[in-house]
């Protein structure tokens, strides 16, 4: 296990006690000798004082090391050693089991591999709790009482519509922003328009969101439910028990009726949306992924009245179609299924290469064998090699620089032979399900299957089918054309 080794003394403790960081590291390098684990490095940290570990730059590098994965154990001498701050040490132990990293003292007999251990661990961890319930309150009513104030909070940006410079405490107008934000209250209210429309036409018109984004409905529902609009402030608005709105000191964009008139729009178009299994005629529904943008294809329905009957129509169109960000155009079922179809006819036949006789396999099976204990035999001698360099710098017969140059060279040599062990051990994959077979399967079956069977063999076999529909030039209907099938392997 690589092991950091954090030693600490100031020089008023160095003085008073002789607890030099030369004592301390030598009765932690027998420890890890003892315990049987790796130094990574070792951190020291001379004259500074414990009482926080700021202005500690051994302390630092240890944890930007943790972070990066390097260091999945840290030893000290005394828990005072690293901190004499609760809520350092709060912040380091929760900081080491966020980066699945133990923590070990020596005197304080703390060991994460023991019960005492775990114990410790777990105080700690309620302390932690509770200091983070504590920051979570304060924060709350931080947030509220600066909303109170009229300022709005503006976490991540401010409001479509308003710009908030940094250092400033109040947002201000951005003239932009804020006619179109009048255009989609009035697009809204006075037109008529769908969340959908409002998004299609602002995307075509290459107006972003403030994050450079394109539009969508669920974008545009936001505005129309924003009370900085009318210059009200507003703090938890997904906390149904902690939401409130309280006058603002900034400038509204629209006035109070506009805003009163689209909540009552949208509170009339509430729906419960209610999620349902594509039905058996858009079996290909999930499948699509539009060829020009990667977005997914969703289905729809037309409806159109014949003097006799409804002819309805389904088919699948590209998401971002919907929103004018996408040019490729709505396909009907029959034309996808077509072109199914054609893609499955054009994959060859499936031939099977002979297998290996037996005695070939019983060879193959028996070299394997010889190669796997020859390995494990390499590799165990090359742990007996890392721990006969350990003694050697435990004992002082060779330096640090030394130690790390030797442990990186067996570290690389170990990692080749488990790799390689571990590929010839692994047991032996069964043959993958090729295209070809696919295809045999499909033509073999496809016209006797109902359109439930149909969707249940796309499931099985099939993971996205990449399609596109081209308007060849002069041409009133677009062809429908698949780019490629991911299959199921």
């Amino acid at each position: 296990m690589e092991t950091a080794i954090y030693v600490r003394v100031s020089t008023e403790e160095q003085a008073q006690e002789g607890f030099s960081i030369r004592a301390q590291e030598q009765k932690l390098k027998d420890y890890v000798r003892i315990k049987d684990w790796s130094i990574y490095k070792i951190y020291a940290d001379e004259g500074i004082s414990g009482k926080d570990i700021t202005g500690r730059p051994a302390v630092k590098d240890m944890i930007e090391d943790v972070k990066a994965g390097l260091v999945k154990n840290v030893l000290v001498f005394k828990i005072d050693r690293l901190t004499r701050s609760t809520a350092d040490l709060i912040y380091l132990v929760d900081l080491f089991n966020a980066n699945d990293c133990e923590f070990n003292s020596l005197m304080e007999s703390i060991d994460t591999q023991t019960a005492s251990g775990r114990m410790f661990i777990k105080i700690i961890g309620i302390f932690a709790e509770f200091e983070r319930e504590n920051i979570i309150e304060r924060t709350r009513v931080g947030v509220e009482r600066k909303v109170k104030e009229g300022y709005s909070l503006c976490t991540s940006s401010a409001s479509f519509g308003y710009d908030r410079v940094k250092g400033q405490k109040m947002q201000t107008v951005n003239p932009v922003e804020a006619e179109v934000v009048r255009e989609v209250f009035e697009m809204f209210v006075d037109n008529g328009l769908t969340l959908t429309d409002i998004a299609r036409r602002l995307n075509l018109r290459g107006i972003l969101t403030k994050k450079d984004k394109t539009w969508s409905s669920v974008k545009v529902r936001r505005v129309l439910t924003n009370c900085n609009y009318v210059g009200d402030v507003r703090h938890h608005i997904n906390d149904s028990k902690h939401k409130q709105e309280y006058d603002g000191l900034h400038e509204a964009i629209i006035p109070q009726e506009l805003f009163d008139a689209a909540k009552d729009i949208l509170d009339q178009n509430k729906k419960v949306g209610i999620t349902k299994p594509p039905n058996d005629e858009k079996y290909f529904a999930g499948f699509l992924e539009c060829a020009k943008c990667g977005y997914k294809m969703k289905t729809y329905e037309s409806r159109k009245q014949l003097k006799t009957k409804i002819q309805i129509t389904v088919g699948y169109v590209c998401c971002n179609h919907t929103l004018g960000t996408c040019t490729v155009g709505s396909m009907s079922h029959k034309k996808v299924e077509a072109a199914f179809e054609e893609y499955i006819s054009q994959i060859a036949d499936f031939n099977d290469a002979d297998n290996p006789s037996l005695a070939e396999e019983k060879k193959i099976k028996h070299d394997k064998s010889e190669a796997i204990l020859s390995l494990e035999a390499k590799l165990k001698s090359l742990e007996t090699r890392e721990r006969e360099t350990l003694e050697r710098y435990v004992h002082n017969e060779i330096d640090f620089d030394d130690y790390r140059e030797m442990k990186k060279l067996v570290a690389s040599d170990k990692l080749v032979l488990s790799a390689e062990l571990e590929r010839l051990s692994a047991a032996p994959k069964p043959m993958a399900v090729k295209p070809q077979e696919i295809a045999r399967n499909f033509r073999e079956n496809w016209d006797k299957l109902s359109n439930h069977e149909r969707r249940a063999f796309l499931k099985q076999f099939v993971e996205r089918i990449v399609i596109e529909s081209v308007k060849p030039k002069g041409e009133f209907f677009g062809q429908v054309k698949i780019r490629e099938v991911r299959w199921r392997m």
